[in-house]
This record gives structure tokens, C-alpha cells and sequence, in this order.
């Protein structure tokens, strides 16, 4: 999630109070709606409307939703212009966005597909054909509507809203006039009260509508070809959401590893990104390129480890070494806070080191660090980007891993390694400096906002302990004992200040993001089977996961707002990670379901954002395409569900969690700290038998692999086993919702 100063305009509504008006003439101007006509004369044939616009002026809230009521999507009802006649008849005159209402914000960026170099002429045309509201297609600020009367003996006119929506559309007067309109517009755009919606605008709009937006009917036919420059390694099938998801994983992982530059500056927009804009309702800005020029720590890092995580280790190695450089900017320019100087951390924008202190916090960014309280120098450290800079810790450590854990990296990168970690133990020295409180540490970007919050404390903490390991891999053990130290008094800070119930759940109010970040940033560390997760945060995490899922199960499993990685990909990881396998199915499925635009520009890449409406099963793209953390965090989504867990103290646990019908193919993929390659094929359990077929290259660097097998219903305790050609009978255990069975092999074998 990023947010910059944006500026923009918008329409306060004001409630009117009715007002009647004289006749004067054939012309009546009517200041204020609703208007009533107290003195009962006729009134000329036609009505003109001045405004068009909604009151919210944009798509739906910021960063998208899955509440039907606060999206608006093109061919939308918004309410009705009531026109009553004296009899007590009425017209109701639809409006609809696209035919007589319009937007303005987004449209002054001349958007694709409809302005610009990358519009499409015919969608232009047919825009232009169907919108009646003058002023609109060209970005007037006030839009002018035409109604034909069928009488003159009108006694109100009104403009009600749809109660469905929050949106309400927007006219601020207008009059009467039988005057012909020299404008050629509304020889053609004039709507005619009482007559509908035209069949021709009716099929515009809906064409219109499917060129920007996803249906469900767009699961069921032939999917969109898509061309990758190397096969991921990695295929779903069974449906066409798991064949979605073959292109999602092959297609993103290509995009990511293709912004990582030579010398490691991984771009958090790939370059000519277009962008949705965060309320958007549909239109796009071809190019936009957001963050192009912006290395964001909290997008690198988990990057990075993503990157890991398909073996693509050689721009994860050179993304940390860039980070790495930057994150010394403030010793190498003498930058002292409270006359004492600052060491090196990652920033938000680590090759933007000072732009939230020196720049946004001066367009309302909260900051403790002023001017009256610190004086001179007040700016220099930059900001509290504490979970970014614990993120990095965390992908440095994984590359080290996949690099084989030798000495060379620890040696090579001493330096940074040392300077990363002991930033954290000067905040736990200087207090006053850094407002640590309580063991924990301060925020003050989008994970913490000025507060003190799980996602932004948990990377710290495990970045002490993984560079506590490698640290103690090249015999620095002072420096690795005081990091270990460190790591427990931030432990011993998250169970005392972000817990309730006397430490037996956790405070939600502090997760940070959207939802409780535990077993999935554990997972990078410890693996997918979550060993070494304290057994008290697993219990809090279990007990917190149905009321975190809640609002995402009720939304259609659509965890819209705040960008795809942070929340709708977050309370996924934690449903495969806890076993909760039909909302894992289900959100994985919708994962699918979001990641695909099939007559949009690269129709299986992440989108920052979404709305869904579920209910009428249309889906549409928010924000930045592709944007680093969020295609970061789907793609691992997809890592889970395949389930080759890295390595860990040399054994290798294949874990498989696919969502019903789907099955999965593995090629000679790379087994994560390992030499090795693996090929899997697995399905789900059907018939309560389930098959699965492994090959592993080499077993140099892996002593044991342990398979599981299901899931199978809850309450089965046994299973029967035939491992090449031997049978035998093994014990089921209940985790999350369903029964699972472990095959242990000593390898050297198939």
C-alpha cells in the first residue's frame, strides 16, 4: 500500500429543502433540486439538468471493496430523475453511469481505454455514443442533461438515489426550455422520459463493460493464451481456475524477475505499468509507471524471499546487495539525530532515503520527529519503516540459505549484516531517539502508523534470529548472543503488549495490516509445516483465524481494500498454513478469480487492488499492475498450495494443500537450500484415496523427506500406505479442519 499526497476535487452534497418557484415565460431556472411546481402552469417540453456527476466521484472507496454498495461500475443504476405530472403520474428517468451520469476525477487523466495514445477507437465511439450527458466524455466539470417530456402539466421533479448504493448522483438545478439546442449533441443524446433505457445504449453499456471488467462466464470458455519467457516449473489443472493459476505463477514470476535490475534495483512498478488508480471505476492510465523509480524496503523484501522461493537466486542476491548499499546512507552522509549518529536502516524507499522525512511528512505524513522537539537534524533519520527493514533481514537471510549457508555471503556482507541488526539494538539503546516502549518497537509508515503493531515488530524479530545464525556460521558469537538477545526482549514485548485475554489471543487492533501476520511470515523462516512456531502464538493464531476470515468469507471470499498482499494473499497463506482447507479452496480459487482480465493488458498479472461484487460476479482491477509486494505475496500463495517446503536441518517435507478438483505438476523444480530439483505430480484425496508421485535429483543435502497425505475427513485416525510397492498402515492426526497422515522416507531411495 503506498500513500502520496494526491490531490483532488470533490462534490459535497448538500440536503435541499423543496422549493417552489414562479413561471416566468416559456423558461424556468431552478437554483435548488428538488423543485416543486407550487402555481400548477405548464412547463416547456423540455428539462435540463445541470450536474451528472456522483458524490463520492469515484469507483469505490480507496484501494478497492467487496461491498456491493460502495462500488460503482459502468452500467450501474445510481438512482432516478422522478418527474410527476399533475395526474400523479410518474416518470422515472435511470441513472446510470456511462449513459447519464459520468465520473470526473480519473477522467481528467484521459484514460486508456477511451483517451490517449493507447485508446481504442471503437470503445471510444461507442462511450461517446451512449453517454447523453453533455460535457462528460470531454471532462467538463458540470455535465448537462436533457430530458423530453411527454406533457407540460409537471408538478415535481426530483432526484432519488439508488439505496443500494452509497453513491448518489449529483445535479445541482436546471430549467425548463422548448427553445430549439443549436448544440448537435442532443439532436442525438436528448433522453426521452418514459421510454427506458434504449436497446442500443443497453448493449453498449454492457459491451463496455466487459472490455474492463472480469465475469464469471469468463471462467467457463477458453482462456486468454499467455506466452512466458521459461516455463515456472510449476502447473495446476482440474479447472480453469487452476489453469488461471498456471498462468499467474508463470507470468508474475517472469514480470518479477525481469524488474530486477543488473545492479539489483528491483522497481516495486515494472516499467510502463499502467495503473488503475485506487478509486477508480474501471478506466486505466496506460504508462503510469507509480513506483517505478522507487526501491521500497517492505516490497524488496518479501520480493526477495519470493524470488527465493523460485530459485531465482541470482537477481535475489544482487536486490539485497543494492538494498544493502543503501540502507548506509545515513553514517556514510554523518547524519546525527539528538547529537548522536544514526546507523544504517532500511527506509521506506531505501534509494529515497529522507523523502518521508524531508518531504511528505510536510503534506500531513504523522511524524513524532519535529523540529520542536529535536531540533536541528530533526530529519534525519528518515522514518520508522520498521517492518521493511526487519523484511530485509529476512530476505538476506533466505538468500544466504539458497546460496548453501556457506561463510562467503556472511563474509562478503559483514558489514551490512552487522549494521542492519545493531540498528535495532540502538533503538532498544536510545529510547528517547527511537520511542521504544515496552520491548517493542515504533512505526510510523503504513504497517504501524505511528503506533506498535505485530507485522511491524515479527520481521525484526526474526531477522534477529536468522542473523543470530549466521552470525554464529562465521564464529562471531558476541555478535550473535547479543542479537539473540535482543530477539527475546522484542518476544517477551509481543507477549505481553500485543496480546489480550492474559497473553490467549492476540490484539487485533495491532495486527498492523488486515490480518494476523504470524504463521505466514513464520513460514519463510521455519518452513510450511511451521516448526519452531512457539506453541503459544500457534494457539493464538488458530483461536484469532475465524473472526479474522469473517469479513473475507462474507464478502464472497474476497479480501478486497488495502492491496491484494496485505490482505486478500495474507488471510490465504494463513488459511493453507493452518489447514483450514475449504476457505484455503476457496480463497485460492478467488485468488485466481482477480489475477485474471482477460481483455485487459497482460491479463494474468497481480493487480494491486480489486473490487468484486460477487453477488453479480464481476471483478475489476484497483491500483498498480503488478505492484512488487502484492504480486510478492500472491505468488507465495501459489508456493504454499504446491507445498515444497525449503529445507530445513536437512529435511525435506513435501506438504501439497490444493483446493477441491485441482491437481499439480512439478518439473524438475528447485528444492529451496538444496542442490536438488524435484518433480511432483498430487491431487486431493478423492474417494478418500489420494496418489502421489515424487523424484528427487540428488539427495546430497537432504537426509529425510516426509510426505503428507490428504486431507481426509476429520474424524479418520488410520490410513493404508503403498510406498514402492510396500504396504503398510500409518496414523492420521487432526490439524485445522481435516486428518492428515506423514510418510517418512530416509532417503535413497524413489
Amino acid at each position: 500500500m503506498k500513500h502520496h499526497p494526491r490531490f483532488a476535487w470533490g462534490i459535497v452534497l448538500t440536503t435541499l429543502l423543496l422549493t417552489a418557484l414562479p413561471l416566468s415565460g416559456r423558461r424556468v431556472d431552478m437554483d435548488l433540486l428538488p423543485w416543486e411546481n407550487a402555481s400548477g402552469e405548464a412547463v416547456p417540453a423540455c428539462l435540463y439538468l445541470e450536474g451528472g456527476f456522483l458524490t463520492t466521484d469515484k469507483g469505490c472507496p480507496d484501494w478497492g471493496t467487496a461491498d456491493p454498495s460502495k462500488a460503482v461500475f459502468l452500467g450501474d443504476r445510481l438512482g432516478d430523475v422522478v418527474v410527476t405530472y399533475a395526474s400523479g403520474k410518474t416518470d422515472r428517468i435511470p441513472l446510470v453511469l456511462g449513459y447519464t451520469v459520468w465520473m470526473h476525477g480519473i477522467w481528467m487523466e484521459h484514460p486508456a481505454p477511451f483517451k490517449g495514445d493507447a485508446a481504442d477507437k471503437d470503445l471510444a465511439d461507442l462511450l461517446e455514443r451512449a453517454l447523453c450527458l453533455a460535457g462528460g466524455f470531454e471532462g467538463k466539470e458540470k455535465g448537462l442533461l436533457k430530458i423530453v417530456l411527454p406533457r407540460g402539466d409537471v408538478r415535481s421533479v426530483a432526484i432519488e438515489k439508488n439505496p443500494a448504493k452509497e453513491a448518489a448522483p449529483v445535479f445541482t438545478g436546471g430549467w425548463f426550455s422548448d427553445e430549439n439546442d443549436a448544440a448537435d449533441f442532443f439532436a442525438t443524446h436528448a433522453v426521452k422520459a418514459g421510454k427506458g433505457i434504449p436497446r442500443d445504449v443497453k448493449t453498449a453499456l454492457k459491451t463496455l463493460s466487459r472490455a474492463l471488467h472480469t465475469f464469471e462466464s469468463d471462467f467457463k470458455g477458453p482462456l486468454v493464451p499467455h506466452e512466458t519467457a521459461a516455463e515456472a516449473g510449476i502447473r495446476f489443472d482440474g479447472n480453469a481456475l487452476a489453469r488461471i493459476a498456471t498462468a499467474v505463477v508463470q507470468c508474475n514470476i517472469d514480470k518479477l524477475t525481469d524488474r530486477t535490475d543488473a545492479d539489483g534495483f528491483i522497481h516495486t512498478s515494472y516499467r510502463d505499468a499502467p495503473s488503475w488508480r485506487y478509486d477508480g471505476f474501471g478506466p486505466y492510465v496506460a504508462k503510469a509507471n507509480s513506483y517505478f523509480d522507487s526501491f521500497y524496503s517492505r516490497d524488496a523484501g518479501r520480493a526477495i524471499m519470493t524470488l527465493n522461493g523460485f530459485h531465482k537466486t541470482a537477481a535475489a542476491d544482487s536486490a539485497c546487495r543494492f538494498g544493502n548499499r543503501w540502507m548506509m546512507y545515513y553514517p556514510e552522509h554523518g547524519l546525527t539525530l539528538g547529537g548522536k549518529p544514526v546507523p544504517g536502516h532500511f527506509s521506506v524507499i531505501p534509494n529515497k532515503p529522507l523523502i518521508y522525512s524531508q518531504l511528505l511528512t510536510h503534506h500531513g505524513w504523522p511524524t513524532r520527529y519535529t523540529r520542536e522537539r529535536f531540533g536541528e537534524g530533526f530529519e534525519n533519520l528518515g522514518n520508522q519503516e520498521t517492518d521493511g527493514h526487519g523484511l530485509m533481514m529476512m530476505a538476506n537471510w533466505m538468500t544466504w540459505k539458497n546460496q548453501g549457508g556457506g561463510r562467503s555471503y556472511v563474509q562478503d556482507n559483514w558489514k551490512y549484516l552487522c549494521e542492519a541488526a545493531e540498528w535495532i539494538l540502538w533503538c532498544f539503546d536510545n529510547p528517547d531517539l527511537s520511542f521504544v516502549r515496552d520491548g517493542l518497537l515504533y512505526g510510523e509508515t503504513e504497517a504501524a502508523m505511528n503506533d506498535y503493531t505485530l507485522y511491524a515488530n515479527l520481521p525484526c524479530y526474526l531477522g534477529l534470529l536468522c542473523y543470530a545464525e549466521m552470525a554464529a556460521s562465521v564464529g562471531e558469537t558476541a555478535a550473535s548472543d547479543r542479537w539473540l538477545a535482543c530477539a527475546e526482549k522484542i518476544r517477551q514485548g509481543i507477549d505481553a503488549g500485543l496480546t489480550t485475554d492474559n497473553g490467549a489471543a492476540w490484539d487485533k487492533k495491532h495486527f498492523g495490516f488486515f490480518h494476523d501476520p504470524v504463521p505466514t511470515m513464520f513460514a519463510d523462516v521455519c518452513g510450511y509445516g511451521l516448526d519452531g512456531l512457539p506453541e503459544a502464538w500457534r494457539a493464538r493464531s488458530e483461536a484469532a483465524f475465524d473472526e479474522d476470515l469473517a469479513g473475507t468469507a462474507g464478502s464472497g471470499w474476497f479480501g478486497a481494500a488495502g492491496g491484494i498482499g496485505y490482505n486478500h494473499s495474507m488471510i490465504t497463506q494463513n488459511a493453507l498454513l493452518l489447514d483450514r482447507t475449504e476457505a484455503a479452496g476457496r480463497l485460492l480459487e478467488a485468488l485466481s478469480k482477480i489475477c485474471y482480465a482477460p481483455r485487459l493488458p497482460e491479463p494474468y498479472l497481480v493487480p494491486e487492488g480489486f473490487t468484486a461484487d460477487a453477488a453479480q460476479g464481476i471483478y475489476r482491477r484497483q491500483g498498480d499492475l503488478g505492484n512488487l509486494v502484492q504480486q510478492a505475496e500472491a505468488l507465495k500463495c501459489y508456493l504454499l498450495a504446491v507445498g515444497i517446503s525449503p529445507v530445513r536441518d536437512r529435511v525435506l517435507k513435501l506438504m501439497p494443500r490444493l483446493p477441491e478438483g485441482w491437481s499439480a505438476t512439478v518439473t524438475d523444480f528447485p528444492v529451496q537450500n538444496t542442490a536438488a530439483t524435484l518433480s511432483l505430480k498430487v491431487g486431493k484425496p478423492k474417494g478418500g484415496r489420494q496418489r502421489i508421485d515424487w523424484h528427487l535429483s540428488s539427495t546430497e543435502d537432504i537426509d529425510r523427506v516426509e510426505v503428507r497425505f490428504g486431507p481426509f475427513k476429520a474424524g479418520r485416525s488410520k490410513a493404508r500406505v503403498k510406498l514402492n510397492g510396500r504396504k503398510y498402515t500409518i496414523a492420521l492426526e487432526r490439524a485445522g479442519d481435516a486428518a492428515w497422515g506423514w510418510v517418512p522416507l530416509q532417503t535413497g531411495g524413489d
